[in-house]
């Protein structure tokens, strides 16, 4: 497969398209449906946190990239918003109960527990490349008994800038489900 590409701008009204592209993306790979959901939270969840904390209600894009390796599918999330890397995040404290923590805080623990590996490094330029990376095949679930500093890594698997190999989409359309 040759990299699928999609660009939106930072815009919480371009979720939906986000979903439906990652959902699209890795079930045309031969991903199983618990692989391509799990995808799906975790790609919905690391562009959140860039239009809620790294764009700042500010006008710019994002860039997705999808691409088959092997038997896993990786993502690419490009983004121009400041230095953030979710891999050095300190993990929650799942000991107190949820009643009694401050909201927020699940989003990056979550995210890891979805995927099987989580890159990041600096854009030069400015702003971050997070890579997510899933097995595909429904006998390779992740291993969700681990801790999530299992599937942190630091340095991320593909190019510093976008893959030009296939046009990108704008905006993808939600599908019925997501509306």
């Amino acid at each position: 497969m040759s990299a699928r590409s999609l660009i939106l701008r930072a815009s919480v009204t371009d979720l939906a398209g986000v979903r439906a592209f990652i959902r699209e993306a890795a079930l045309a790979e031969g991903g199983t449906r618990r692989a391509a959901e799990d995808l799906v939270q975790a790609v919905d969840e690391a562009v959140c946190n860039v239009i809620r904390h790294g764009a700042h209600g500010r006008d710019s894009e994002v860039m997705i990239e999808a691409e088959r390796r092997d038997d896993t599918l990786a993502v690419r999330i490009l983004d121009r918003a400041p230095l953030f890397d979710p891999t050095l995040a300190a993990p929650p404290d799942l000991s107190v109960p949820p009643i009694d923590r401050r909201p927020g805080g699940m989003g990056i623990h979550l995210l890891t527990t979805m995927v099987d590996e989580v890159h990041h490094r600096a854009r030069p330029g400015g702003g971050n490349e997070l890579v997510l990376i899933r097995r595909l095949d429904a006998g390779a679930e992740p291993d969700r008994t681990r801790g999530p500093e299992s599937a942190r890594g630091s340095q991320p698997t593909g190019g510093a800038e976008p893959t030009r190999g296939t046009e990108p989409t704008r905006g993808a359309e939600p599908t019925r489900e997501e509306r």
